[in-house]
């Protein structure tokens, strides 16, 4: 007659109940505390940054939904978009600026946005969140 272990006993349990891991549950609960904090989202350091500079409108549209669901599947938290001020449209108007808040507003997967300080763009770029 084969001796069975404890490991085994073990084993059947785990697959049988499962586990929880409670470490791993209250820490994403704190993370996503601090994420709907404006100044800690404000302060985050994008993961991910993608330039629209020269596009269209259609081209730009299409290049967000790439980089988006690239960066959903990757697990990111936080992007930014360059999407430039405006200043060389022809119109005097700019065009991807309203694109990209118009993107965001549509996507269920994106949230809180804003615009970074200078150093990344200011007016000209905008960070947004992954739902």
């Amino acid at each position: 007659m084969a001796k069975t272990d404890a490991s085994d006993y073990m084993m059947k349990w785990l697959d049988k109940f499962g586990t929880v891991d409670k470490d791993r549950i209250v820490k994403n609960a704190n993370e996503n505390k601090k994420l709907h904090s404006t100044d800690y989202a404000a302060k985050m350091t994008p993961q991910a940054t993608i330039d629209l500079h020269g596009q269209t409108r259609d081209e730009a549209w299409n290049t967000l939904d790439l980089f988006v669901e690239n960066s959903l599947k990757r697990g990111l938290k936080k992007i930014l978009i360059i999407h430039g001020k405006g200043n060389h449209t022809g119109e005097g108007e700019s065009v991807l600026g309203p694109l990209v808040k118009t993107y965001i507003e549509q996507h269920k997967h994106l949230g809180a946005s804003g615009h970074p300080d200078r150093t990344m763009g200011g007016s000209g770029a905008t960070w947004v969140l992954l739902k």
